[in-house]
């Protein structure tokens, strides 16, 4: 599992500096890599909370995912020599375009499984937006 996440990686990377977006890829690879993660791990939660009936905010619970990943994410791959690594084991691949749309195909499945799972177990998932947003007010005002 982790070498497609090495792949991934190098994979949007390489279309970063290709197409000349932006001067910090790695950074963005990292974010791409980091949001499929934690959709990922937002169907399984929101599966297992919906089972055993409990209800949560996935706002409260995905933005700790998603920091906690990248974080991990940044500190294993954000290395001129992790990339370069990457770039020699992967500068003779085979079916590059189809491995390609492979993992565009992954991020976007990502994101559509999670909300698949959010709509059919919507039950467990709070909609008390007004309250957080609320408190949040509060806070930032005191």
């Amino acid at each position: 599992m982790k070498k497609f996440f090495y792949y991934c990686f190098y994979r949007i990377h390489s279309w970063y500096i290709m197409h000349k977006i932006d001067r910090t890829p790695r950074i963005y690879s990292t974010h791409w890599i980091a949001s499929g993660q934690s959709f990922n791990v937002m169907s399984l939660l929101t599966i297992f909370f919906y089972y055993f009936d409990i209800k949560f905010e996935f706002l409260f619970v995905l933005a700790p995912i998603y920091i906690t990943l990248y974080v991990l994410n940044y500190s294993f791959l954000l290395t001129e020599k992790k990339y370069q690594e990457l770039t020699e084991k992967y500068k003779n691949e085979k079916h590059k375009k189809l491995k390609g749309w492979g993992v565009f195909f992954y991020l976007v499945s990502s994101f559509v499984v999670w909300m698949i799972c959010t709509a059919i177990f919507k039950d467990s998932i709070l909609d008390n937006y007004h309250i957080n947003l609320n408190f949040i007010k509060r806070f930032l005002e005191s």
